[in-house]
């Protein structure tokens, strides 16, 4: 075994303070290395040395021995890309695994950590390669050759790309040939004109046909129909472009007599309703054929409701016609979803102060009857006095018990006074005080789902019979009422239109209703309050916007007095009453309208809502720390819950 480590300037000897020496040296920038049949360690220390970096080995680094000679000086960076060109001879290779630090792995194990920033012809790198007019299933098997025994390509046939794992000097070469392979130049496109075979079929069929090959792999091939020139425009490979003309040519040649019939089953329209539209079309091309050819040219349309499918008897030109206005109007109508947010916030707030006395005689007294009384003060001033009154006055029961006990449960706010009797005299008097201020919110998120210029109604209440009318026999025996049902509660009825630049029409009908009362205390008849709203809006998609809202204040001062009496500065105050209220409500009324036009924007609507009801739900069960709603779902619907992954 033979090994020589040499600086430029001169040669190496075994002592070690002269190869230091030489080394730091401002001529050691440059080395020559002679390694014959020597373990790979011994050379993974000299360049450990030279460079400086640290090497973590593989334990089946050990058992390899290399050669390497050199007869002109290196610098440091080219030494260590003639230690990395060694390793790949002998089947390894050099990973970084951080700042001055690499790892010598078996290139079987080196391919998994590949970066996609790797620097270094010698070190394995990633690439991704995108295709835009070439098959990735061709273009990895005609590429596998070209890469590194330990190397691998993978072709992604849904986002036609290729992922490459090799040598970094080999990857240029790969990109050109694959930039080869999908070149334009390889592309031909054609368009082909159809009698007989309608354009969207065609598609189908072509599509089916030629766009995937056995193994399901993507072929360099696209169909495209337009429906209003009744033709395909097909491109790919030469090849798979004169295949489909072929097959496209063969299939047209379908002689037209024969062609006249067509089941048409259809996936969003009500076949019921196409019909008389289709009826009108046939008339109209009847009649611009001409009159000889009337009956002959009068297409039979009729429908299998069963099925919803459309059979039509017509000729082939008509037909055509007719199976591109069917495939027009049986496209999948988009959804709106309609948000309303109703805010109601209201501050009331009263005040009322009075003063009642009451003096009167009794018996034989000659005091004469002298009180104040205010019909919004309490308590019942005459009816207090009147309970001090001897029973045996009235016969043993003194009606005024009863009133003015209802009278002090009545009370509000704050009451001060007195009632008593001295001998023949009754004599009371009592001063009332109430503050009221209540503040209330109310807010309410109706919403509803429909189609696009479909109608949809939505009723959160109750309805409320309210009396319209009695009526007797002759005998006055038998008596009924005649009743009419209101309905109260919160309404939603709306009728979105979607225009082409997703601006949303709405004829909207908001109503919020509920009972306030009954006209008097001996009336039946409810008061409603009401507040509706009936407009037409336009909001963009996903914008909320006002449609409407009522700001009230009302201000209510009343004053009940003695004449002249009241008036008396200070002293008038014992001889009156008097309250202050105010009433503010304010209203508003949102509205947001969400399109819905496929299965997930349905699910992201569906899921939005699942999830706030579901958190509601556990919030107010903490401790159980499940969902009832999910079982219920699971259990009852036997399916999982809508909530996004």
């Amino acid at each position: 075994m033979k090994r020589v480590f040499l600086g430029t300037a001169a040669a190496m000897v075994l002592a070690t303070p002269i190869a230091t020496a030489e080394m730091n040296s401002p001529q050691a920038s440059r080395h020559v290395l002679n390694l014959n049949d020597v373990e790979v360690t011994a050379l993974i220390d000299d360049v450990s040395i030279i460079t400086g970096y640290t090497f973590i080995l593989h334990p089946d680094v050990r058992r390899t021995k290399v050669t390497v000679m050199s007869q002109a000086a290196m610098t440091t960076d080219e030494v260590f890309q003639v230690f990395l060109s060694t390793l790949r001879v002998n089947g390894f290779t050099a990973v970084p695994a951080g700042r001055g630090v690499y790892r010598i792995l078996p290139e079987q194990m080196a391919i998994g950590e590949a970066s996609l920033n790797a620097s270094g012809a010698n070190i394995f790198r990633t690439e991704v390669i995108r295709l835009n007019n070439f098959s990735a299933i061709e273009a990895a098997q005609m590429v596998k050759p070209l890469v590194d025994a330990q190397g691998q390509v993978i072709a992604n046939a849904r986002s036609n790309t290729l992922v490459v794992v090799d040598y970094a000097s080999n990857m240029p070469r790969l990109r050109e040939v694959v930039a080869g392979l999908d070149s334009s130049d390889r592309t031909k496109m054609e368009t082909i004109a159809l009698r007989n075979v309608p354009a969207v079929e065609m598609e189908g069929i072509l599509s089916n046909l030629m766009s995937t090959r056995e193994d399901g792999a993507r072929t360099n091939f696209e169909v495209s129909a337009s429906k209003s020139s009744n033709s395909i425009v097909v491109r790919g490979d030469e090849l798979n472009v004169a295949q489909a003309i072929r097959v496209a040519t063969e299939l047209d040649e379908t002689d037209p007599i024969q062609d006249s019939l067509r089941v048409i089953a259809l996936k969003n329209s009500t076949a019921e309703d196409i019909v008389p539209i289709l009826e009108k079309l046939s008339e109209s091309m009847a009649a611009k054929s001409g009159p000889a050819d009337d009956v002959s040219r009068q297409a039979t349309i009729a429908h299998h409701e069963a099925t919803n499918s459309l059979v039509i008897s017509a000729p082939p030109e008509s037909l055509l016609a007719m199976e591109r206005v069917v495939d027009e109007l049986d496209r999948r109508r988009a959804q709106v979803l309609v948000e309303a947010i109703i805010v109601e916030v209201s501050d009331d707030t009263a005040r009322e102060l009075g003063v009642e006395f009451l003096l009167s005689g009794t018996g034989e007294s000659q005091i004469p009857f002298l009180s104040t009384s205010f019909s919004r003060s309490a308590p019942n001033l005459l009816a207090l006095g009147g309970a001090l009154i001897d029973p045996d006055v009235f016969g043993g029961t003194n009606p005024f018990t009863t009133p003015a006990v209802n009278s002090l449960l009545g009370l509000d706010g704050a009451t001060v006074g007195g009632v008593g009797q001295s001998g023949d005299t009754l004599f009371g008097a009592v001063l009332t005080a109430v503050e009221k201020d209540t503040d209330s919110r109310i807010l309410s998120k109706p919403f509803n789902m429909t189609l696009d210029n479909g109608t949809s109604e939505l009723l959160v209440g109750q309805e409320v019979s309210i009396a319209t009318g009695s009526v007797l026999s002759s005998d006055n025996s038998n008596p009924f009422q005649t009743v009419e049902r209101q309905k109260v509660g919160v309404t939603l009825r709306v009728t979105p239109s979607i225009s082409e630049d997703d601006t949303v029409q709405l004829d909207i009908y908001q109503e919020v209703s509920n009972i306030a009362g009954v006209v008097g205390e001996d009336a039946t008849n409810p008061i409603f309050n009401k507040r509706e709203i009936t407009t037409q809006v336009l909001a963009d998609n996903g914008e909320i916007i006002v449609l409407g809202g009522l700001i009230e204040q009302e201000d209510t001062v009343v004053n009940s007095k003695v004449p002249i009496l009241g008036d008396i500065p200070v002293v008038g105050n014992l001889f009156k009453s008097e309250g202050k209220g105010q009433n503010r409500s304010n209203l508003m009324v949102f509205i947001k309208p969400t399109i819905v036009r496929n299965r997930e924007e349905a699910r992201s609507v569906t899921n939005r809502n699942y999830r706030y009801i579901r958190a509601e739900e556990m919030l107010r069960d903490a401790d159980n720390g499940s969902s009832s709603l999910d079982t219920f779902i699971e259990e009852v619907l036997g399916d999982k819950p809508p909530m996004e992954e």
